[in-house]
């Protein structure tokens, strides 16, 4: 049976609200059923997009962005930090829960079957990569986030017609200038676009006719034009104001800042770490007394649903014994619990970078 999605094509928008739409229409829903919706948008200017879990001055050169007036917003799905312009274009996919339950792996690789198809019609041997990637002769050529808000899941990603490696590398935070130079090399060698694989490059046109039309014969879903809701507009609104204010911007912060300024002294220990595991980089603040949690923040470009529940899984690992089988357990009651997915990261994985982190305490 087919289903019936509602189009929001709306071409340009102002690069805020680029990001702002999918998270209201997707609150909306949550609260009043509203349409599964696909919205296609590119933003009017280039900035520089932060994952919600990331620490801000930790993850982009504040003063670069400062100095060449690069506006930044942190995002309501997970990953990394990005440098976004109108050389992409934007699928955002909003769809009830309860008619799509797949897991989260599950998720991405149904939905991003159109995007494979779509470069694959331009002649990019397009293939998807678990978790949420797709790449062409093992070059990225589609970053993609997932996330969950109560009863409505969201999806979203990009087709990249021309990759701006030497603009990414330059927000990207380093630990020193020499890494520079590296970094933006090596996104020139692993990621891909239009412009990288084909001489003629097709016009938004031609790529968002395919992918509408990819989109429904893969999905068994008939697409119709729509338009904002009243109340989505009034989301819209609030949640502009909210992606403004420190609350929003710097909220991983809060307690990573309070870590920052506690007094170490015998038995209290402030340490850090990351690794990259298959579902992204998870980075770790450790602040420990007597060989327990006292506290802890969880950031990096990974993903994971509820989005909220990081906060929650911080405050509950607290006071927690820093034991690899008593972390596990804690974090897959945890898990259970709320039904928590992080794709590619497991429970097991998480204690174990905790316990390692720790363990620098000791050498």
């Amino acid at each position: 049976m087919t289903a019936e999605w509602r189009l929001l094509n709306l071409s340009e928008l102002p690069w805020m609200r680029s990001q702002s739409i999918y998270h209201a229409v997707s609150l909306v829903q949550d609260k009043l059923q509203t349409p599964n919706t696909l919205i296609i948008t590119w933003p009017d200017q280039p900035f520089v997009c932060i994952g919600l879990h990331q620490i801000i001055d930790q993850s982009v050169e504040l003063d670069f962005l400062s100095s060449n007036n690069l506006p930044y917003v942190r995002r309501a799905t997970g990953g990394g930090s990005v440098y976004l312009d109108s050389n992409q274009i934007f699928y955002q996919i909003i769809c009830r829960t309860e008619e799509y339950a797949e897991s989260t792996s599950e998720f991405y690789k149904k939905f991003l079957e159109p995007v494979v198809q779509t470069y694959r019609d331009f002649t990019i041997p397009a293939e998807y990569s678990p978790i949420n990637d797709i790449v062409a002769d093992n070059r990225k050529i589609s970053g993609n986030g997932a996330v969950t808000f109560g009863s409505s899941r969201v999806l979203v990603g990009n087709f990249i017609f021309d990759f701006p490696a030497q603009e990414m590398s330059k927000i990207l935070k380093v630990p020193e200038e020499k890494f520079r130079d590296k970094i933006a090399k090596s996104l020139e060698e692993r990621m891909g676009s239009f412009s990288y694989f084909l001489d003629s490059i097709p016009s938004k046109e031609e790529v968002i006719g395919k992918y509408l039309e990819n989109f429904q014969n893969s999905l068994e879903i008939e697409l119709y034009p729509g338009s904002l809701l009243k109340e989505e507009q009034k989301k819209l609104a609030e949640l502009e104001q909210l992606y403004m204010e420190n609350e929003w911007m710097y909220y991983v912060e809060k307690s990573g800042d309070e870590i920052f300024q506690q007094k170490i002294k015998s038995g209290t220990y402030f340490t850090l770490g990351n690794k990259k595991f298959q579902g992204g980089l998870v980075q770790i603040f450790l602040n420990s007394e007597n060989n327990k949690i006292k506290e802890l923040v969880i950031s990096g470009d990974f993903t994971i649903s509820p989005p909220y529940t990081v906060k929650e899984l911080e405050i509950k690992l607290q006071g927690i014994k820093i034991e690899k089988n008593i972390l596990t357990r804690t974090i897959e009651d945890f898990y259970a619990k709320y039904g928590v997915e992080s794709p590619g990261i497991s429970p097991e994985e998480i204690s174990n970078l905790i316990v390692d982190i720790f363990g620098k305490t000791r050498k």
